[in-house]
């Protein structure tokens, strides 16, 4: 056993971020009394089920040090989202839908990791307390769970809090706002605080109620995609949901740092910055493809099929959040190639979104354009940049194994779905969809998850939380090493 590994502080620190969910199960429990639900004492349940485990865990680790190293930081990372995952399941296993354990788990898992993956056929028949936890579990986790603790534990703003921000944090490299991590994830829950509110008073002004606007909202800003209706945004029939929702998922798959800048007068920064350009160039390219096919595939389509329906899905799929407004399975092989590509690449590192990232594609492409130039001229030199900053050769390293054990996993799950009797189409759109937290499904999962067996919904949720914590940060955990003294 590592001796380095402070599990003493690791479970103190649980300890506080269980009762932190606890309070949070609170929201659902005071929503479902309002409407007279009698599903009130699954969050009641739940709430003092983490309050008791946190508590405990607190309590008997009372006087540790709360200094966390670079380990522990890793081992706590991964740990408070199963946690937070295995508690926040009792009202699905314990309410009125009576999931199993695993489909409980797996739909717990899908709204953290905002993947946006459910097992809950028809979503309009559950209570408002379920359908508010599955949007307040998706909202919580946009930014990150550890992020949204570092705002709230002074405790916690030393270098241990550096090692976590850095281990749930995506991209390349990650940038402070602030000198202290405190501030900086404090503004950055700023930003994505404001704009969630934003977001639900324009879908309120709309034909949306109060209850559906502050779900569609959560859903929305954290890219996750869980809706109040069976037919997602669809179901609401409106036009000007679709342009507002279509807008605010963009904004989601933009780096809130990033955001946090352009707020306090960096105009020139956010509209110099090469991976918001690549990101805006890509979805522009994009949307030519899809309406090119869309025109082939159904010349009549008219302006919506060939302005609104093309961008949502657009946002939809490159920020990874799942929502559908129509059904794009008939615009052509061009157009769900298209759909594809983007669940793979994602949007800009720093975001809610999920997949590979903009910043990581750039930095591979062009490093392949330097490993030409050296092969042409070998005494040539030559450096990565994005956004005027080089990144290291290590780094650059960094980037190409993380697209190598991406594609593996993709692959290694693909693999087992196909042998559960699953087409190699439905298996690989549903192991994309996980790994890279879009939740969009296809065949097979076109409707939910529910149909999927016991054990291939486990090992989706591993690969949910692996591919939002970025690989490393778990799959370092399975490493013998990282045990030993």
């Amino acid at each position: 056993m590592n001796s380095n590994l402070r599990f003493s502080t690791v479970f103190r620190v649980l300890g506080w971020l269980l009762l932190i969910e606890a309070l949070f199960l609170l929201i659902p429990f005071g929503v479902s009394l309002a409407y007279g639900e009698d599903d009130w004492w699954t969050f009641l349940t739940a709430s003092a089920a983490a309050a008791l485990a946190g508590g405990a865990a607190a309590l008997s680790m009372k006087g540790c040090p709360t200094r966390l190293a670079r380990l522990d930081a890793f081992l706590l990372t991964t740990l408070v989202w199963i946690l937070f995952s295995a508690f926040g399941m009792i009202p699905f296993a314990l309410g009125p839908l009576q999931a199993d354990v695993a489909s409980a788990f797996f739909e717990t898992m899908s709204g953290f990791t905002t993947t946006g993956a459910t097992v809950i056929a028809d979503v309009e028949s559950q209570t408002h307390g379920l359908l508010l936890w599955r949007s307040l579990t998706q909202w919580i986790g946009g930014l990150g769970i550890v992020l949204f603790i570092l705002a709230v534990l002074p405790a916690l703003n030393q270098d241990g809090g550096i090692s976590m921000f850095n281990a749930e944090m995506t991209g390349i490299s990650h940038d402070k706002l602030h000198p202290r991590i405190r501030q900086t994830a404090r503004s950055l829950w700023e930003v994505y605080s404001a704009l969630t509110l934003l977001l639900a008073l324009l879908l309120l002004a709309g034909p949306l109620d109060a209850f559906e606007s502050a779900c569609q909202a959560m859903s929305t800003l954290s890219t996750g995609g869980f809706s109040t209706r069976n037919a997602s945004i669809a179901g609401f029939g409106s036009e000007y949901v679709a342009w507002v929702i279509t807008l605010f998922m963009m904004t989601g798959g933009v780096s809130f740092t990033l955001l946090y800048g352009l707020l306090h007068g960096g105009v020139r920064a956010f509209m110099r910055n090469t991976v918001l350009r690549a990101y805006i160039g890509i979805m522009a390219a994009i949307y030519l493809l899809i309406v090119v096919s869309r025109i082939l595939c159904d010349p009549a389509a008219g302006v919506a099929g060939w302005v609104l329906e093309p961008l949502f899905l657009i946002g939809s799929a490159i920020t990874t959040t799942g929502f559908s407004y129509t059904p794009f399975a008939g615009w052509g092989p061009l157009a769900l190639t298209a759909v594809f590509f983007m669940m793979l690449t994602g949007a800009c590192a720093g975001s809610t979104t999920g997949a590979i990232k903009i910043d990581r594609i750039a930095a591979m492409f062009k490093g392949a354009v330097n490993e030409v130039t050296r092969t042409l001229f070998p005494n040539r030199l030559t450096r990565v940049e994005i956004n005027g900053r080089q990144i290291p050769p290590a780094q650059l390293t960094r980037v190409w194994a993380f697209l190598a054990i991406y594609l593996s996993l993709t692959f290694a799950t693909t693999a087992v779905l196909a042998a559960c009797g699953y087409s190699f189409t439905d298996s690989l759109f549903a192991s994309v969809s996980c790994i890279g937290n879009n939740g969009l499904g296809y065949g097979a999962t076109g409707g939910s998850y529910a149909g999927i067996p016991a054990g291939a919904k486990w090992m989706l949720s591993a690969l949910m939380l692996t591919g939002r914590l970025e690989l490393f940060t778990v799959l370092a955990l399975l490493s013998p090493s990282f045990w030993k003294k």
